[in-house]
């Protein structure tokens, strides 16, 4: 799907994907980076549906699966 001019204007830009990251990964809700065709700077969106899951994703979910086997026992 391909951002549009206004949706474009009104999200904040990332320069490097590596910066994108790290604010997804301090967000409460599941977000990814993407590369923006129209500024070819990066936006975070909450469109994971058949997309790469950022490592942190995982990690996360992994750290939460083992704290909860953990209360578990």
């Amino acid at each position: 799907m391909r951002t549009r001019f206004g949706i474009c204007q009104r999200k904040r830009r990332y320069a490097a994907e590596a910066e994108a990251l790290q604010a997804a990964a301090k967000a409460a809700v599941t977000l990814r980076p993407y590369r923006c065709a129209l500024c070819r700077q990066y936006h975070l969106t909450g469109r994971t549906k058949g997309l790469r899951v950022p490592r942190f994703v995982l990690e996360r979910k992994k750290d939460e699966d083992g704290r909860q086997d953990f209360t578990a026992s």
